[in-house]
């Protein structure tokens, strides 16, 4: 299937997620995440990723709401943070009074805290009353998944984990595939820390944007002749995130920068081939840009 800036997958529960996002941690509240949001809907983005804990989801529901754009038009995320964990429906109220929405597209539990198997049950009572159209959790290992579907029937229908070249994390991936639950990449860019790495340079280098289209459905937006053009190749963030799309990945790549935003969204008029793609997952070296997990009980 070719991939768009349109391209949605498809979660467990039959809704539909688009498979790229724009991720909103660390986007100072206020003007700052109102124009990033703003930028990224411009540019086709109809998936925006916040949570409580980033204290910016009253600018994510401004933006929503000054972009004219029809709530059930954009898929919106947000998180159940870890202190809230006593009673999961106020939080997500709050969450909902300061998006001024009626839903969430997406709720996921943010961390694997030790109350988590309560609030994965306070969940499924979210969803069945329509506050949340999709549950599911973040920062899960295989054991943490484990855990929970043997105690539930209801099968998280997103995971959302730091995955890159450099955490290529094989093994969690083909777990939730065999369980029909999407993998959500953040942290796509490992936080700049390899974006200069001479490898994955060498590997941009080789994509050649000369000719190329902007590969949109939405091609008549006026943003589609302002990305700028590398004659040299791709650059490196747009090749990681061409790659966690290959792998079947939903990717949520975090600016609050306007031409890197639309950067971002430059992603489908190439593709990555198989060696290349090869060469890309054995840089794999653990690397891990925020929490580790693993260390969760």
């Amino acid at each position: 299937m070719e991939l768009n800036i349109d391209t949605k997958l498809t979660l467990n529960d039959g809704h539909l997620i688009p498979q790229l996002g724009l991720g909103v941690w660390q986007t100072r509240a206020g003007a700052t995440c109102e124009t990033a949001v703003l930028a990224a809907l411009e540019a086709g983005y109809r998936h925006i990723d916040t949570a409580a804990m980033y204290g910016n989801e009253d600018s994510v529901g401004a933006a929503i709401r000054k972009s004219g754009i029809p709530r059930e038009k954009i898929f919106v995320t947000t998180k159940l943070w870890n202190s809230d964990h006593g009673n999961p429906e106020r939080a997500l109220d709050t969450s909902l009074r300061k998006l001024k929405f009626d839903y969430v597209d997406l709720y996921l539990i943010h961390y694997p805290v030790r109350e988590r198997r309560q609030s994965w049950r306070a969940l499924e009572a979210l969803r069945a009353e329509g506050k949340a159209r999709s549950i599911g959790v973040s920062n899960f290992t295989i054991k943490h998944l484990k855990e929970l579907l043997a105690e539930t029937a209801t099968v998280p229908s997103v995971n959302q984990v730091e995955f890159h070249p450099y955490l290529y994390q094989r093994d969690l991936l083909d777990f939730c595939v065999g369980k029909g639950i999407v993998v959500e990449a953040y942290s796509p860019l490992t936080k700049g820390e390899r974006l200069a790495d001479p490898k994955l340079v060498a590997i941009a280098k080789k994509y050649a944007q000369a000719g190329e289209q902007p590969a949109t459905s939405r091609s008549q937006l006026p943003f589609v002749q302002k990305i700028s053009r590398r004659p040299e190749g791709k650059s490196t963030a747009q090749i990681l995130i061409r790659w966690a799309l290959q792998h079947g990945l939903v990717v949520i790549p975090k600016s609050a920068n306007r031409g890197r935003i639309l950067e971002n969204s430059d992603v489908f008029g190439f593709e990555i081939s198989a060696e290349d793609m090869r060469f890309l997952d054995r840089l794999h070296e653990n690397l891990r840009t925020c929490w580790d997990p693993t260390n969760a009980p």
